[in-house]
């Protein structure tokens, strides 16, 4: 789950531009998923942000030559950012075998593009999402009513978010002050705003490390139980490439085995290598490489397996998708791929 804040709305009209051009979508990859020889060609991920540990079982795949052993000849794992391309139109469009969204920016694109698109999920890095409305400890929001009392900071991209929060809360959003913020939580330092809304693997860690102890009121455990880091396709590249995408599927799990066991190297591959170039600071790595990890393997992914979503957290998704306001198919999501690469891969169930 992505850092400075993921964008939905931004996204949602980035994606509008991409309504002439989805007639030419193509997998983005050459080779065939039916290659006798298992030679998928080159490899094109877009990311939902920048590269940071939220995609280290990326990086270990690449790095430790999990994605070459698949099939893949090469491999771009795409950064995304506040400037970039999202990663749905990307994808829509042509770049990418599949891509790296959440449920909310992928209902956002869908309701941009109608039925222009067919776009799924195939799979769940996080199986429940790291969104948090934090506040300072000796100030604490414990509770949703709480917010009545105090102003809360919520950056215009995490607007739909925070009011789909209200209600599932039932709380309504002019008993509440918002304070129009930023990409980071430093307000709350400073007193700007009483509650911030981002990532507890993300602006939450920036405050804490800084010396502040914060009080968490998670979304997924406030009414907005919906999953993370979905990994998307098209259905086309689903009927077209399905032994390519398992293949990319399997090397990801492999990458994610590996991340999951090193919170020190997925942080270090982050800083050093794969993130060299954002000036990335290597404790707050550590620490979103150890939080996320909770939010990732669970006991539901330890019977399971990495990836998968059970049929409650995919209801969850969509119901909670709806209620911030995208009005997704009910069959946004299809777990078949990475069910059938467990099936013929059983080792793949050894993980942390």
């Amino acid at each position: 789950m992505s850092t400075t804040t993921h964008t939905t709305g931004s996204k949602k009209l980035a994606a509008a531009v991409a309504v002439a051009a989805l007639a030419v979508t193509a997998c983005g990859n050459e080779a065939s998923a039916d290659d006798a020889d298992g030679d998928f060609g080159d490899l094109e991920v877009p990311l939902s942000w920048i590269k940071t540990a939220e995609f280290a079982g990326n990086y270990f795949a690449e790095d430790n030559g999990y994605y070459e052993e698949a099939g893949f000849e090469s491999v771009n794992l795409i950064s995304g950012g506040p400037s970039a391309t999202p990663s749905a139109t990307q994808l829509a469009t042509g770049t990418g075998l599949a891509a790296l969204s959440n449920p909310v920016d992928t209902g956002s694109f869908i309701e941009a593009e109608g039925d222009d698109v067919d776009i799924k999920i195939i799979g769940s890095v996080f199986q429940t999402n790291a969104f948090s409305i934090f506040s300072l400890a000796d100030n604490p929001a414990s509770e949703p009513d709480d917010l009545t009392e105090m102003t809360v900071g919520v950056a215009p991209n995490n607007e739909g978010v925070f009011y789909a929060f209200l209600d599932a809360n039932d709380l309504d959003p002019d008993d509440v002050e918002v304070v129009t913020a930023g990409g980071d939580a430093s307000g709350l330092i400073t007193g700007e705003y009483d509650a911030y809304i981002g990532y507890a693997t993300n602006q939450a860690i920036s405050v804490e490390l800084d010396g502040h102890d914060l009080e968490h009121m998670m979304l997924h455990e406030n009414g907005l139980p919906f999953a993370a880091g979905s990994i998307i396709t098209t259905q086309e590249t689903i009927d077209s490439d399905r032994e390519t995408l398992k293949a990319f599927l399997e090397a990801t799990i492999r990458g994610w085995h590996d991340a999951l066991e090193d919170d020190d190297e997925a942080a270090r591959i982050t800083v050093e290598d794969h993130g060299a170039d954002q000036g990335l600071d290597m404790e707050h790595q550590v620490v979103t490489a150890e939080r996320q990890a909770e939010l990732i393997a669970d006991e539901w992914t330890a019977e399971h397996g990495l990836l998968t979503m059970s049929d409650e957290a995919i209801t969850d998704s969509i119901e909670s998708v709806r209620l911030v306001g995208y009005d997704v198919p009910d069959d946004l999501f299809d777990l078949s791929l990475v069910e059938e690469v467990y099936e013929e891969n059983p080792d793949l169930m050894e993980h942390p």
